[in-house]
């Protein structure tokens, strides 16, 4: 029986269980993996693909057997985490539409485990494909805000796209001659708190529809082969020294038993940016420009070990003495994509670098493309700013809003950054969001960051006699 646009609506805010899976056997399956595609390479006179050195299973404490989720705050985060990574003049389609397609998607189980709906299991094959691809990246960063926000539960989280931060400095191509890609993770998160280092985590997330076999407990293996990919693109980029920054490698079984399953394997570390001062110089206020980067081929330097000379390999490293410099680069690209979600146009653009795309953020968009900061709701006393879309499900209307407090974006607005951290800080502790939450006659979705998503049925237009 199909469902009401309002029954649909009420299944986004309601919490499911969303299945993690991080074992000694998961870790053992991709070790064996890894081997078997190494000894292949040497077979045809290959050398070995660069990869995490070690992959460990996910504390307990930071993420138990299953993480508590409504549908609606995984496509927060699958829309926070497209934020900026599709520039050009259809920008305000491709980011603030890019997760509504899924609302019909995703619902939970008699167990109550998230799912996917009968509408979500259509067999089209560009479906599952594009699901794989997109609603995969909302679990993922979902559960690895999570795992962060246990590590420092003090702390605000931010998701950055990789690739956007990278155009400020790096060359993105392998060369000239070769468009090949470079590998390097797929998203940084950066845990920060206004008067401490900044912690950087590095996340790759994939995902697929394959379910593990009936006859074995085994880990189906495209969700190996994909941390093992998620394992090289990790190792491709550095912060500071070598093999030093945390990362986050995520595979999502779209349709595994009991629901939706997300399998994580991590290599530790700790990767700290040098402490800014609200005033000073190398604060997050100031306009910071592209960097030449580090040519093709030699930028990653790994050190002597086992027997094995020092060597530089190819990959994105950020230097020790660059490290201030990447601390502005990242708390100012994670605004511009703050002020983006927000509907910011010439906002965004100030944030950015020429080469992280400044100019398609300052020039006009097309008809029905656009996303400008011209709405506001009221959430029980609150009031939130930023921009609107209208959508339908059959023939009932739908508004989608994206937004910030208002005190939060006029601060960045007026390009106060490092204010804006500290008041968002602040008011964090403030903000009853379970409360509001219950006010709102709809899913909605608040982040530590200031940033608000929701949902709501418009009231129904009467036609006028013609």
């Amino acid at each position: 029986m199909a469902r009401t646009a309002r029954q649909i609506l009420s299944a986004l805010a309601d919490e499911r269980s969303v299945h993690v899976r991080s074992t000694a056997e998961l870790a053992a399956q991709v070790e064996s993996s890894t081997a078997a595609i190494d000894k292949k390479r040497r077979e045809k006179g290959q050398e070995a693909l660069r990869r995490k050195p070690e992959l460990r299973t996910v504390n307990r404490a930071e993420c138990a057997r299953s993480v508590d989720l409504t549908p609606w705050q995984v496509l927060h985060a699958l829309s926070r985490g497209y934020m900026l990574a599709s520039q050009g003049i259809g920008r305000g389609l491709a980011e603030h539409w890019l997760s509504l397609k899924f609302c019909e998607a995703l619902d939970g189980s008699r167990a109550g485990s998230m799912d996917l709906t009968e509408k979500g299991s259509s067999s089209e094959r560009w479906y599952k494909g594009m699901q794989a691809r997109e609603l995969a990246v909302g679990f993922g960063l979902a559960v690895a805000e999570h795992i962060v926000q246990q590590r420092y539960p003090d702390h605000i989280v931010s998701v950055v796209d990789t690739s956007t931060v990278l155009r400020a400095g790096w060359p993105l191509s392998v060369s000239q001659r070769n468009k090949g890609s470079r590998p390097r993770p797929d998203y940084l998160i950066e845990a920060w708190k206004p008067g401490e280092p900044s912690k950087v985590t590095f996340v790759s997330c994939r995902g697929n529809h394959q379910k593990p076999s009936k006859r074995t407990s085994r880990t189906g293996s495209t969700t190996i082969q994909q941390l093992v990919k998620g394992s090289e693109l990790t190792e491709g980029m550095q912060i500071g020294p070598w093999n030093t920054t945390p990362c986050l490698m995520l595979s999502t079984e779209l349709t595994g038993q009991g629901g939706v399953v997300v399998n994580i394997l991590q290599s530790p570390g700790e990767a700290l940016l040098p402490l800014r001062v609200p005033g000073a110089k190398g604060n997050a206020d100031e306009e910071i420009r592209d960097k030449s980067g580090i040519p093709y081929p030699n930028a990653i330097r790994i050190p002597a070990s086992g027997g094995k000379r020092a060597r530089t390999v190819d990959g994105f490293q950020v230097p020790e003495n660059d490290l201030s410099w990447f601390g502005q680069l990242l708390a100012r690209t994670a605004t511009a994509g703050l002020t983006a979600f927000a509907g910011g146009g010439p906002t965004t653009a100030r944030y950015l670098t020429a080469r992280q795309g400044q100019k398609h953020y300052a020039a006009p968009t097309f008809a029905a493309t656009s996303s400008y900061h011209d709405a506001d709701i009221e959430v029980g006393d609150t009031k939130f700013v930023g921009t609107d879309h209208v959508f339908r499900m059959e023939t009932v209307r739908i508004e989608a809003f994206s937004g910030m407090v208002p005190e939060l974006y006029e601060l960045i607005r007026n390009g106060r950054v490092e204010e804006y951290r500290q008041t968002a800080y602040e008011l964090r502790s403030k903000m009853n969001t379970t409360d509001a939450a219950e006010k709102w006659n709809g899913p909605i979705s608040f982040h530590g960051d200031g940033s608000v998503m929701a949902l709501s049925i418009l009231p129904i237009r009467r036609r006028r006699a013609l």
